[in-house]
C-alpha cells in the first residue's frame, strides 16, 4: 500500500483512503486502516459508520457509534439511516428521539421510513405494525404531510380500519385524488360499497376531478358489494361525463358485475336502467372481456337486451353474431344474418362462412339486403 513505500500520510491522507474503500465496497481493508490509525477525527468514524449503515450491518456501526468521542449530526444521521434501510422502526425513532440537534436530512430520513414501513404495512395486511408507526410519529411530533397521510390512511383502508383511516382523511387540510381513491377502495374492499359510493359523491362535490383510477375504485366497491345497477351507472358516467376512456381493468369489474346480474337481478331489468346515451361500441369492448374471461352466457343475454336498447346500431348485432362464432353457432349465425337480411343498420356489416362471424367497419346508413355475403 502506499504508507508501505516509505511515504508519511497525515490524517486526510488516511480519511481518504478510508473513504475510497469504503465507497468500494471494501469495509475490511477500510477497518485495517481505521485500526493502525494513531489518530482520528470525526470523519472518519462517520466514514466507518456510514459503511457499515450502508450495508446493514448495524451492530458493528453501533458499536462504532457507541466508542466515538464526539459526535455531530451526520453521525446521528448515519444511525437514522442505517435502522431505516433495515426497516428496524424502533431503532430508528429511538437514536432519533436521543438525537440532541436534528436538520432537514434527519427529518427526511424518518419521514421516508415512516412512508416505506407503512407502505409495506398496508401491502402486508399488518395492522398492528402500521399503528405502532403512526403511534412512533406522534411521540416525535411529527406532523405528517399529504404524503404521509394519504400512506397512513391507506394502510388503515387496507386492513380494514376504517374507522381510524376516516379520522386521518379527516384532519388533512389538503387531500389529493389518491387519498380520495384510497377511502373509496378501503371503503369497498370491506363490503362498504354505501359509504364508498358516498365518498365519490363527496369528491364530486369538493375534491379533485376523478380519474380512471377513482372509477376503477368505485367499479371495485360495486363488485364487492353487489350493488349491479350502480356500476353499470357509474361505468356510463365515467365515459359520457367524465371522457375517460375505459381500461381492461375497468371492463373486468364489469364482468364481474354481469355474472352477478345473472345471479340477483333479472338481466332485462338491468338492461332497462341502463343510460340510454352508452356508446354501444363501449359494450363492444364488455363482451370481448366476458370471452376473454370465457363467460360466454351473459355474453349473449346482454348483447340480446343491447338490440332491445338499440335496435338500428349494428354494434349489439355484431356482438351478437361474434359470440356465437366464438361457441362455434354456425346455424345461429347464419339465423341472424337471414333475420337481419331488409333491417337498416347504423354502420356495414358483412357476413363470413361458417369459420368467420360478422365483420364491421364505419359507414352510412346502409340496407342489409343490399350487401354480398363474403364467402371463404
Amino acid at each position: 500500500m502506499v504508507f508501505d513505500n516509505g511515504f508519511v500520510l497525515d490524517l486526510v491522507s488516511w480519511n481518504s483512503m478510508i473513504d475510497g474503500y469504503v465507497k468500494n465496497g471494501e469495509l475490511g481493508l477500510a477497518r485495517e486502516i481505521f485500526d493502525e490509525m494513531y489518530e482520528r477525527d470525526i470523519f472518519t468514524w462517520n466514514s466507518m459508520i456510514s459503511g457499515y449503515a450502508g450495508v446493514g450491518d448495524m451492530e458493528a456501526a453501533r458499536g462504532l457509534f457507541e466508542k466515538m468521542p464526539s459526535r455531530d449530526v451526520v453521525s446521528w444521521n448515519c444511525m437514522i439511516d442505517g435502522f431505516a434501510r433495515i426497516k428496524d422502526v424502533s431503532m430508528a425513532a429511538k437514536f432519533f428521539d436521543e438525537m440532541p440537534l436534528r436538520n432537514v436530512v434527519s427529518w427526511n430520513v424518518m419521514l421516508a421510513l415512516y412512508l416505506s414501513v407503512l407502505t409495506a404495512c398496508a401491502e402486508l395486511k399488518m395492522l398492528d405494525q402500521g399503528k405502532l408507526v403512526h403511534s412512533y410519529m406522534k411521540d416525535n411530533g411529527i406532523k405528517p404531510d399529504m404524503l404521509l397521510s394519504t400512506a397512513l390512511l391507506t394502510m388503515y383502508a387496507k386492513c380494514g380500519a376504517m374507522d381510524l383511516a376516516r379520522e386521518v382523511f379527516d384532519k388533512m387540510p389538503e387531500k389529493s385524488v389518491v387519498s380520495w381513491n384510497s377511502m373509496i377502495i378501503g371503503y369497498g374492499m370491506h363490503g362498504h360499497g354505501d359509504k364508498a359510493l358516498e365518498m365519490f359523491w363527496e369528491m364530486e362535490k369538493g375534491g379533485p376531478m376523478p380519474n380512471d383510477a377513482t372509477f376503477m375504485s368505485v367499479l371495485s366497491a360495486c363488485s364487492h358489494s353487489g350493488m349491479v345497477w350502480n356500476g353499470w351507472w357509474y361505468f356510463d358516467l365515467m365515459h359520457r361525463k367524465y371522457k375517460i376512456q375505459p381500461k381492461p381493468e375497468h371492463y373486468g369489474c364489469l364482468v364481474d358485475l354481469l355474472g352477478q346480474a345473472g345471479l340477483k337481478e333479472p338481466s332485462e331489468d338491468l338492461t332497462r336502467k341502463m343510460h340510454t346515451e352508452v356508446e354501444p361500441t363501449l359494450w363492444g369492448d364488455l363482451l370481448s372481456a366476458c370471452r376473454a374471461h370465457c363467460i360466454s352466457e351473459p355474453g349473449e343475454i346482454l348483447a340480446k337486451q343491447l338490440i332491445k336498447l338499440f335496435p338500428n346500431h349494428v354494434v349489439p348485432y355484431l356482438l351478437l353474431s361474434n359470440t356465437y362464432a366464438a361457441e362455434g353457432r354456425w346455424d345461429d349465425v347464419e339465423n341472424l344474418r337471414m333475420t337481419l337480411k331488409n333491417k337498416t343498420l347504423n354502420s356495414k356489416m358483412v357476413f363470413t362462412s361458417r369459420r368467420h362471424s360478422m365483420l364491421s367497419e364505419a359507414a352510412a346508413q346502409i340496407k342489409l339486403s343490399n350487401i354480398d355475403s363474403i364467402r371463404t
